[in-house]
């Protein structure tokens, strides 16, 4: 019995060593001892509102007019905006999504954790910058924009991350691409990137597709500094299968792209085939996963950050010649 034990924690070993293998990440890494400290608390408007005695509404609401500015500059001395907050508060719908938001996220100390590390990352590169306090709350399925970001505040919303087969994500028609990303695993990769637009979204728009796979490369680049320990089919948004995929056919793609010289398409059309979202890549298989542009931008950007190590972020987030990080990187699949 003892020996059958000790067999199977071994090939349990095996097994996970290769799951971890498989979702690696190629995060640059910073020693704990070095990172500053930052404790993430994230404020929770949908909680404090939903829990409100409806029967001394206003004045409930007056007492998180301070905690929660962001939610409630309105005047609440004015019966119309106190009527339009309860119409909100007590809608069966909504409540229902509240709800299901507090069973996915009894308490937000896991969240808190890992934005904290990223946080504590951000601040290790950049210093000078500041970091946004942080609120969630329950925004009746406002999908398009799960995370706000205004001025010294983010916004995370919830409800957006209930999971890719939570019901009324599937009766409205969102697509199965981007429901697989509408769980708690993206919530952190979704507030850094809200992050990076707010420093870091460039102000010159891309010439060609090069300049928006370069443009792509930085962010995903980004987000291995800020999170280096996140696998990264869940920084790009591929399934394990479409990771494999990606890395089996990466030769013939790049062959394409060079030998149709798409690298220099101005084409918006080709543009957006090669850098947005969608279920798979038109022209090759069904099994590929689509943006493709973007992986091979970011394996540019790490390939040139390993041969130039002295390189900053805050340099290579400055960098705009597309052409020349292609060209130092020597990048080939």
């Amino acid at each position: 019995m003892k020996r059958f034990l000790v067999t199977t924690v071994l090939a349990l070993s095996v097994v996970l060593l290769l799951q971890s293998c498989s979702h690696r990440s190629h995060g640059p890494i910073v020693p704990e001892s070095k990172l500053p400290k930052v404790s993430v608390k994230i404020h929770r408007y949908g909680k404090a509102l939903f829990s409100l005695d409806t029967s001394h509404f206003q004045e409930g609401l007056k007492k998180l007019k301070k905690p929660f500015p962001y939610f409630l500059d309105a005047d609440l001395n004015d019966t119309a905006n106190v009527n339009q907050l309860y119409r909100y508060a007590t809608d069966t719908q909504i409540v229902h999504i509240y709800h299901q938001t507090m069973k996915v996220f009894p308490n937000l100390n896991p969240l808190e954790r890992e934005l904290s590390s990223a946080f504590s990352h951000f601040k290790y590169y950049f210093p000078d910058y500041s970091l946004p306090t942080v609120f969630s709350y329950v925004s009746d399925l406002y999908y398009e924009h799960p995370i706000l970001r205004r001025d010294t505040v983010l916004v995370i919303a919830l409800d957006d991350y209930l999971g890719q087969n939570y019901l009324p994500y599937e009766e409205l028609d969102i697509p199965d691409y981007h429901r697989r990303c509408m769980q708690k695993a993206f919530i952190p990769i979704d507030v850094m990137n809200a992050v990076y637009d707010h420093y870091f979204y460039p102000s010159i728009p891309p010439g060609d597709v090069l300049d928006k796979m370069i443009a792509s490369g930085k962010r995903l680049y980004f987000l291995d500094a800020m999170m280096p320990l996140t696998p990264d089919s869940v920084k790009i948004g591929y399934t394990e299968s479409q990771m494999k995929w990606m890395e089996k056919h990466k030769r013939d793609v790049w062959a394409v792209l060079v030998k149709d010289n798409l690298l220099y398409s101005t084409n918006y059309m080709t543009m957006n085939k090669l850098t947005q979202p969608g279920p798979f890549s038109d022209g090759f298989s069904h099994s590929s996963p689509a943006a493709m542009g973007n992986w091979f931008g970011w394996q540019m950007v790490r390939k040139y950050m390993s041969k130039y190590p002295k390189t900053t972020l805050l340099q290579l987030m400055s960098m705009n010649d597309a052409q020349s990080i292609l060209q130092k990187s020597g990048y080939k699949p």
